[in-house]
């Protein structure tokens, strides 16, 4: 993976994770949505490509 795009996806999973706390608290929910398994997709492509 070129730095570029791996920077470019790490700023994504930061985003993507803090929006999710973010939601959490906002139903008062420990529970997440969907966030973690579609990142863990992202990453997996990302990395075996």
């Amino acid at each position: 993976m070129v730095p570029r795009k791996a920077a470019q996806l790490a700023t994504l999973v930061v985003a993507a994770v803090e929006g999710t706390v973010a939601m959490c608290r906002a139903k008062r929910s420990p529970q997440p949505d969907d966030t973690a398994e579609q990142l863990r997709d992202l990453i997996l492509a990302a990395i075996t490509d």
